[in-house]
């Protein structure tokens, strides 16, 4: 059952409608002039950030917590970490087409969480969810899956210039995007950033299991293990050159989509003490005995 109230769907799917609006805009004119205005792109996804970043303070509000507590937010808080790291990094990669595949990515990614009330539970926010090391957990794992969602991005676009290449096509989309050379090293230095990040976001989650191994959801900490293995996997192979940079970005967006679903098929693993209350009163009275 969702928990999104009116003013929170609508700040959230604006946000999502703008980042959608923003691609098919550049997207356009790419295709008609061969070119777009960079400074107007980048000033959509801000709009679309200031957007989130008001339905994310609302339901912080309403929740009286950081956002964190199912799928939703988190994948929500993802697409803005997201963003926020394109605003911030765009002039250090100087890559034209990259607010582009952004705003798609960010559009498609915010959309489906919103088309997915499943992922929106309740839950009740308890002692754990405002410990400190859960807290800066929570805060280094959504860092760490914005720069995968980055990865993605950037492998998304290598591989679309590969096929560019392989196929001659060098008008519009195609001449617009960056050398693979370029590409491949950002997507090396994501990769590794983002695998060590999620790593430490691990460190600090084991320190409170181990003197709370009750309240941490073993299932969920596995899966977390296995994502930032993969990644790191993927990373040592690269390193030895045991895959090429092509395999590197086709594994990058299966993990990324991999570590998406992972959020939302984890969702209700156990059941949320508003959950327990609600399956309590609905049971039998003799039941209850």
């Amino acid at each position: 059952m969702t928990v999104l109230t009116w003013s929170e769907h609508f700040f959230f799917a604006s946000a999502a409608i703008i980042f959608g609006l923003s691609f098919i805009y550049a997207y356009l004119q790419l295709k008609k002039t061969g070119g777009y205005s960079q400074n107007l792109l980048y000033a959509s996804l801000f709009f679309g950030f200031v957007l989130q970043s008001v339905a994310l303070n609302i339901r912080a509000y309403n929740v009286q917590s950081c956002p964190l507590g199912n799928s939703f937010e988190i994948i929500q808080f993802i697409v803005w970490c997201t963003v926020l790291l394109f605003l911030i990094l765009r002039p250090i990669f100087k890559i034209k087409t990259l607010g582009l595949f952004t705003a798609l990515s960010a559009s498609l990614v915010s959309g489906i969480s919103l088309l997915n009330p499943n992922w929106d539970t309740h839950y009740s926010v308890g002692e754990a969810s405002s410990h400190s090391l859960i807290e800066l957990h929570a805060s280094i794992a959504i860092f760490s899956y914005a720069l995968y969602m980055l990865l993605a991005i950037i492998s998304g676009m290598r591989l679309l210039q590969e096929y560019g290449l392989k196929n001659l096509r060098f008008q519009g989309l195609f001449r617009s995007l960056p050398p693979i050379q370029k590409l491949d090293r950002i997507a090396h230095s994501l990769l590794w950033i983002g695998t060590l990040t999620l790593f430490l976001a691990i460190i600090f989650i084991l320190f409170y299991w181990s003197d709370h191994p009750d309240s941490v959801s073993m299932i969920k900490l596995a899966a977390t293990l296995l994502i930032s293995v993969a990644y790191l996997t993927v990373g040592l192979l690269k390193r030895f050159n045991c895959i090429s940079s092509q395999k590197q970005a086709v594994l990058a967006l299966i993990l990324f989509i991999f570590a998406l679903l992972s959020l939302g098929t984890l969702q209700g693993e156990h059941p949320t003490p508003l959950q327990q209350e609600s399956n309590e009163l609905d049971a039998p009275e003799d039941s209850l005995i």
